[in-house]
């Protein structure tokens, strides 16, 4: 189901009597209320569980830091990155990693000097790319929100919210069942690449 942010806060909106909208910002509460939580409540669900489309095996680019022993090269985390399960090199060998903030970003020390290493793990991906199941979790929990700080519908925001719940464990059920790499030892870059739909390299 392609979907996007503003499309998920106009049902969460409509549903909970907040109005039918065109933008986010028609309406001041929902908008205050969307750029406080909806990002993190993105971000937490995003790091709950390994979703397929969520991953990515993306090129570090490497910073001017010189780290201490044994580490050898220091990487820019890349844009988006929310959890890191492992560092790989060009030819898909696991990397000794160890994830430092320096004083100008955040990094990723490696003991290696190669040209180029990948990050893999699970970014924060584009709405368009989330199962529908995940979008609709994400819109009930965008309800309760919305219910208990606008209408002060505690009851009703808090069922709304235990849904948005059920309804990311049923996409993590389902996540799980057609998975072709439920385990994340199986995330390796060379059979990533064999596996275009698994891991979306580079992108």
């Amino acid at each position: 189901m392609a979907t996007s942010k503003i499309e998920i806060i106009k049902r969460a909106a409509s549903i909970t009597g907040n109005g039918a909208l065109v933008s986010i910002d028609d309406n001041e509460e929902v908008a205050r209320l969307t750029d406080e939580h909806y990002e993190a409540i993105v971000e937490e669900m995003l790091c709950e569980h390994t979703w397929p489309w969520a991953r990515r095996a993306v090129a570090m680019t490497a910073i001017e830091f010189t780290p201490e022993r044994p580490w050898r090269k220091a990487w820019g985390k890349p844009v988006g990155l929310l959890a890191l399960t492992y560092v790989q090199d060009a030819n898909g060998l696991r990397v000794d990693h160890e994830e430092r903030d320096t004083d100008t970003m955040a990094a990723v020390l490696t003991m290696v000097e190669d040209d180029v290493v990948y990050a893999l793990g699970t970014y924060r991906v584009d709405e368009d790319r989330w199962s529908a199941d995940f979008a609709m979790a994400v819109q009930k929990r965008m309800e309760a929100v919305f219910r208990k700080a606008i209408a002060e519908q505690t009851t009703e925001g808090n069922r709304d919210e235990q849904a948005g719940m059920a309804k990311a464990q049923k996409a993590r059920v389902r996540s799980q069942r057609s998975s072709t790499s439920p385990d994340a030892s199986e995330w390796d870059l060379t059979r990533a690449r064999m596996r275009s739909r698994s891991w979306d390299i580079g992108r």
